[in-house]
């Protein structure tokens, strides 16, 4: 298992902001009970949420900017809706990311790009905490177009990727992105995959042979690749995330090819090899 990849001569790190704990209501058509184990005794799905460093030769991209700073406490209409007679106090804590980019040896001001690969509340948190000054001062933030008016426009005040994606914008650092294939350094390259998100996209790292894809939310539980029945609430699409995410694992199979998602337990990076029974996971 390994949270740190050399692709050529391009390094990718898994780094973990904190977790998100989610009920099973969360995952439509996911049997629990044939899974034991899955949930924590407080009855949700404990999921870490991954901002991914990616360091090559004269620069340093980061792809999603976690939760950030913040505690969000547990909607009470989602417990009652889960039926959770004790929820967590939380459903999303953030705030290692600074620590993590410090044990890897990179300040705040080192990193040249941030890649959201979506605006969902757990991929922009450290863009402009609380809707403060760029963590990132030398970086610009680079984010699906489309997401914007189907996220952020209709947003409530106070909503969090509202705030922190609005202060970024009065700050002048956000870029909109809306071509399928978008270069952000050398061999690294977003593609749009839509169906999570409109403005959802994924990141392909390659150098000297060697490939590393980064899913972002294309894939919220890993028994989706054996299961592909399985949805996420959170999908603006169901039907477009759930041909996204098995266009994804069709053409990755067998591939020799690393995988990093953004809720894989243990952010370790897995390939999907093929048996008898169908695609399986593999540590990469």
């Amino acid at each position: 298992m390994s949270t740190t990849l050399k692709v050529g001569g391009i390094t990718v790190t898994a780094l973990n902001d904190g977790f998100n704990h989610l009920p099973k209501i969360a995952y439509a058509g996911l049997d629990f009970d044939a899974h034991p184990g899955l949930l924590h005794s407080d009855g949700t799905w404990h999921m870490p949420t991954a901002c991914y460093l990616v360091q090559g030769d004269g620069f340093t991209v980061l792809v999603d900017a976690g939760t950030g700073p913040v505690q969000l406490p547990y909607p009470p209409q989602m417990a009652a809706a889960a039926g959770l007679e004790h929820a967590p106090e939380f459903i999303a804590v953030g705030g290692a990311l600074p620590d993590e980019l410090a044990r890897a040896g990179v300040a705040p001001e080192d990193v040249d790009i941030v890649f959201l690969t979506h605006l969902h509340m757990d991929h922009v948190g450290w863009v402009a905490p609380n809707g403060g000054e760029p963590f990132f001062p030398n970086a610009r933030v680079l984010y699906g177009a489309a997401d914007w008016d189907a996220l952020i426009t209709p947003a409530p005040e106070g909503d969090l990727s509202r705030t922190v994606m609005e202060a970024a914008r009065a700050a002048g650092v956000l870029e909109p992105v809306e071509r399928a294939v978008v270069e952000i350094a050398p061999g690294v390259v977003a593609h749009h995959t839509p169906g999570h998100t409109p403005g959802h996209y994924t990141v392909q790292v390659s150098d000297a042979g060697q490939e590393v894809d980064l899913l972002g939310d294309t894939v919220q539980h890993p028994l989706m690749l054996t299961d592909r029945g399985i949805g996420f609430h959170a999908d603006a699409d169901g039907e477009e995330a759930r041909k996204t995410r098995d266009d994804l694992f069709d053409r990755f199979t067998g591939r020799g090819v690393a995988l990093g998602m953004s809720h894989q337990p243990g952010l370790d990076f897995k390939r999907i090899e093929s048996g008898e029974d169908g695609p399986y996971w593999v540590d990469a």
